[in-house]
């Protein structure tokens, strides 16, 4: 098993602090992209609205998630010796392939997994974006951020 990124939240808390963290980042991102898209000062007022900023967020948030990427037989020891359950575990893809990506969120008592064959970069990417729309999303909106 290895693991791959650096922010597994613990609590609620650590995870609303880690997203509010990445907003300035997000800012500077999108506005480094539109200089390089050369947008002028109008075009970018018009075009940059706080939805595309947000979504700038949400997506480098989620792109800093740990996951586990293991083999099947990894990921069912791991759930064996975790605080979780099967009920517990969303799954995203087939059973009958190899391998397995998941992110534990304590938290929500949930565990999002996502299996694959041979590509576990763009596995990895899937399972971080529905972490963030299946569980962080409602957390972050649900406070007002």
């Amino acid at each position: 098993m290895e693991t791959r990124g650096t922010f597994a939240p613990e609590t609620r808390a650590e995870a609303l602090e880690r997203y509010e963290e990445v907003g300035p980042v997000a800012q500077v991102v999108v506005r480094e992209a539109t200089k390089a898209m050369s947008f002028d000062a109008d075009e970018y007022d018009e075009r940059v609205t706080p939805e595309v900023i947000r979504t700038a967020r949400d997506a480098t948030f989620a792109e800093l998630l740990a996951v586990h990427v293991g083999d099947r037989d990894e990921f069912d020891a791991w759930l064996a010796d975790s605080e979780f359950d099967d009920a517990a575990v969303t799954q995203i893809g087939s059973d009958n392939v190899d391998n397995v990506v998941w992110h534990p969120i304590p938290f929500a008592d949930a565990v999002i997994a996502a299996t694959y064959q041979e590509e576990p970069d763009a596995a990895a990417s899937t399972l971080r974006r529905n972490a963030f729309g299946r569980v962080y999303r409602e957390e972050f909106y649900e406070s007002g951020r």
